[in-house]
């Protein structure tokens, strides 16, 4: 039994998508900068990784959620870090590479990562979360092993929030603002094994 709330974790994640629209909007040109000391990438690299990520989970929980997709299996477990890692709400920093699909293009071009951030959206809005419910079919992540719609759905908003840290932390370092808006808090939840 998944301990995760689909519900909460995508109203997380909608309010994850409002933070970034915010960032955009009062931060623009400044998203561009890296601070190596704190991570190779911009914080536009970081969202539009989130972006294409989020792309990628929301297609997920939608087949998940129709019983049907390409990349659906049946059974099979997370690995064992996983489900305690996600219900900690926190990924580890610097132990994974994005893998190719969701790798930010070296110069994002602004239009194209609102078009990415604005179809996220609309595909989020479309989910039913009471359709986003744990069972025997699953999705692998590349990583984390076979992850079922719950888990799908949390991993969205702890993976979001992980980059909008980022993005906030380099923000920071470049005194790019006085004051920053808090990301959407990720709730710690006890895992009952």
């Amino acid at each position: 039994m998944t301990p995760f709330d689909p519900r909460q974790d995508l109203a997380t994640l909608r309010a994850q998508y409002d933070l970034i629209d915010e960032l955009l909007e009062r931060f623009g040109g400044q998203l561009a900068g890296a601070v190596p000391a704190i991570s190779g990438w911009s914080p536009e690299h970081h969202l539009a990784h989130v972006a294409l990520a989020n792309e990628l989970v929301l297609r997920n929980l939608k087949s998940l959620a129709k019983g049907e997709g390409l990349l659906i299996v049946r059974g099979g477990e997370p690995l064992a870090p996983t489900v305690p890692m996600l219900a900690a709400g926190r990924l580890p920093r610097g132990k994974a590479q994005a893998p190719r699909m969701v790798r930010p293009p070296e110069t994002v071009e602004r239009e194209l990562l609102r078009q990415w951030l604005d179809d996220g959206r609309r595909e989020l809005e479309a989910l039913d979360a009471a359709a986003v419910v744990a069972g025997e079919l699953k999705v692998p992540h590349q990583l984390l092993g076979p992850l079922d719609a719950p888990q799908w759905a949390r991993f969205a908003a702890v993976h979001t929030a992980h980059h909008l840290t980022i993005v906030l932390e380099v923000l920071r370092a470049r005194a790019a603002a006085e004051e920053l808006p808090a990301p959407p808090r990720i709730a710690s939840l006890a895992h009952g094994g």
